[in-house]
């Protein structure tokens, strides 16, 4: 007996489509009225449900349940083939070590636990779903070449194989980081840890596992093995159950009763940096919307001005602009003072300006721009009005990035980066080395701060917007970048899905009495290794402190 594709199914492919339809409307039904993108485990579990139903549907229709049933899981044979018996054992120890010795060291649990049977089950489903989407992706490759290059097999089976290690890991990195693991499975994994759960969990597994598949065409052995990998995964996190709300993370930030109810801001004062265009501009109107007074801060006076008076025609009250240049110590000293004769008091502060730029240069103090711009100008300014915070018990957001992430050691010796753009007046690769530097300095001066600031009443966080948000920060950009930017804007993170986080630590009661968090999509996540450490968060301060003359201030 060989080993035989099957025709689809198509009634069965159109009901797992029908019933996936059925879960995508169920879902938008009980999310009408909710903050969508707040993580609700019934909605988790139907988003969940509606893609396992459409995986099964792809199965149903590209023959792959079929093919599984329709043939022998070991073929004839195989059994007193020594290579396929130990590289079956191979393969089995990779899944094993990489989603059950791998994958838990790699995941934080955040209070979660496993509820029998709803985890084993989701578990279950997963692996098996996903299986059967891989399983399909291998079978419709298989027709393709087969068909291309019938009298070339050996050809056809490396193009097969090449094509489902191609496809999959595309589909493996889209589909976990813009979906999977926002909607469905976030904050669980140890960020510093995806690499390696990629080069020893999910790399191993695919490329192995297209290889045997292709040579012995065990498609029902290649699917359990996904749901025995992806069972270990579930336990790992572990996926909450959908009959409680997920359990509050004793590891995490103080939290108040989530609420969908927007909050009144009037009368509140609220300062923006960088809020003449961008996220900050976005935050001042939305802020505004809200009732507040927004106080636009940014050295782009035209830009800022019609930003007050667009507000202004919105709401019936306009916006105060304050003109200054954050990367120039003198324009911060004079606009904090400007504040503090202004606002007798502060109810939040955005530290949102930011830059990117390919030039090397350095302002006043010998502090390159980018370092000066997006880091000192605003730890600079919260310094100076740091008593008027803690008397307003006001929130203070720094707006950092993932880019940080990118920063793996801060050379001291050339904070600068001067030797980055190896003397050349511009150079791409340095100034995306500086930002992310600079993005660095922000989450781990922002997190020191709010252990300093501890029991004052003012609340210190950190958002990552999102990357590739098409601002405008990018203008100063060449390569491949701008033309992204251009002719993939629909497709890039939209600055609505960042204003979330935004709006959400500056309003909501839910985030009152959170400090010290890293947050993006409105959910607290870790910041990296680099940026949490205490060695680096000292050394950031001291530098920061010394560099703003605000060490000798506080000595004296």
């Amino acid at each position: 007996m060989t080993f035989m594709i099957k025709d689809a199914n198509w009634p069965a492919a159109i009901a797992f489509a029908a019933l996936g339809i059925v879960f995508v409307l169920w879902l938008k039904t009980y999310l009408r009225g909710k903050q969508v993108w707040r993580y609700d485990t019934k909605a988790a579990w139907l988003r969940a449900f509606a893609a396992f139903s459409f995986a099964w549907a792809i199965a149903m229709a590209s023959g792959t349940v079929p093919t599984i049933l329709g043939n022998a899981w070991i073929l004839p044979g195989q059994t007193s083939d020594i290579y396929w018996v130990i590289y079956t054992i191979v393969l089995t120890v990779v899944v094993f070590v990489g989603y059950w010795i791998i994958w838990p060291i790699g995941t934080l649990p955040h209070g979660r636990k496993i509820v029998f049977p709803d985890t084993f089950i989701f578990g279950l489903l997963w692996g098996i779903s996903e299986g059967l989407f891989f399983g399909s992706v291998w079978l419709l490759a298989r027709r393709l070449w087969n068909n291309l290059l019938s009298t070339h097999p050996l050809i056809s089976d490396y193009a097969t194989c090449f094509t489902v290690i191609l496809v999959l890991s595309a589909f493996i990195g889209m589909w976990h980081a813009l979906y999977w693991d926002i909607h469905i499975s976030p904050n669980h994994n140890i960020i510093e840890w995806n690499i390696r759960k990629v080069l020893l969990a999910h790399n191993p597994n695919l490329i192995l596992g297209a290889i045997y598949i292709t040579m012995w065409e065990n498609l029902g052995i290649w699917v359990a093995l996904q749901a025995f990998a992806l069972l270990g995964s579930t336990l790992a996190m572990p996926f909450p159950t959908w009959r409680y709300p997920h359990p509050a993370d004793p590891t995490g930030p103080d939290m108040g009763e989530p609420t969908d109810v927007p909050t009144d801001m009037s009368g509140q004062t609220v300062i923006v940096t960088g809020g003449a265009n961008g996220m900050g501009a976005m935050a001042s109107a939305m802020l505004a919307d809200l009732g507040a007074n927004v106080v636009i801060l940014d050295k782009d006076e035209p830009n800022a001005r019609a930003n007050a008076q667009a507000i202004e025609k919105s709401t019936g009250k306009a916006a105060d602009v304050i003109v200054a240049d954050l990367s120039v110590q003198s324009q911060v000293r004079q606009a904090a003072k400007d504040i503090l004769a202004k606002y007798p008091k502060i109810d939040v502060l955005i530290n949102n300006a930011g830059i990117f730029t390919e030039l090397y240069s350095e302002v006043d103090n010998g502090v390159e721009r980018t370092l000066a711009n997006n880091h000192l100008g605003g730890f600079m300014l919260t310094q100076l009005l740091m008593t008027r915070l803690q008397e307003s018990k006001a929130r203070v957001v720094f707006v950092s990035s993932d880019a940080h992430r990118q920063a793996m050691k801060v050379n001291w010796d050339d904070i600068n980066g001067k030797a980055l753009w190896k003397g050349k007046d511009r150079n791409p690769n340095a100034g995306f080395a500086q930002y992310n530097l600079s993005k660095l300095f922000v989450a781990s001066a922002a997190i020191e701060l709010a252990e300093r600031t501890k029991g004052t009443g003012v609340t210190i966080n950190t958002i990552a917007p999102g990357a590739l948000i098409p601002t405008g920060i990018y203008d100063d950009a060449t390569g491949p970048l701008p033309l992204i930017i251009k002719y993939f804007r629909p497709l890039l993170r939209q600055p609505e899905k960042a204003m979330i986080t935004y709006i959400y630590l500056a309003t909501s009661p839910e985030v009152a009495n959170a400090s010290g968090w890293y947050w993006k999509d409105g959910r607290f996540l870790d910041a990296s290794e680099l940026a949490s450490s205490q060695e680096v968060r000292d050394q950031v301060w001291e530098w920061s402190m010394s560099q703003t003359g605000l060490s000798a201030a506080a000595n004296s």
